[in-house]
């Protein structure tokens, strides 16, 4: 009986080194999975905010482009009316106006 006892004892002792064996085993397993991941989620976060940036650095070149064409444009547009003789007269001729009323 002793001899059983014994057996079922050492087969306890072995079965519980087998299961800390493979419980470590999974833990650095489970360990370099989690460093793998961090890694490419570090690795993702990076590569979206590159492109974000690239996205927004776009948008604000191409809201200068139309600021300027804009600009640009209103420019032409009071330089054209300056020039514009029919106008020039026509403001010439109310000014004179407004100044005889007086």
């Amino acid at each position: 009986m002793d001899d059983v006892i014994t057996r079922i004892v050492e087969i306890e002792r072995q079965c519980s080194a087998d299961v800390e064996e493979v419980q470590l085993e999974y833990g650095k397993s489970i360990e370099a999975h989690k460093r793998i991941l961090e890694e490419k989620k570090t690795k993702e976060r990076a590569q979206i905010i590159s492109v974000e940036n690239t996205r927004l650095t776009q948008a604000v070149e191409e809201a200068k482009r139309q600021t300027a064409a804009v600009s640009a444009d209103l420019r032409r547009d009071s330089e054209s009316r300056l020039q514009d003789p029919v106008l020039n007269e026509a403001i010439k001729e109310d000014i004179i106006s407004i100044l005889l009323m007086n």
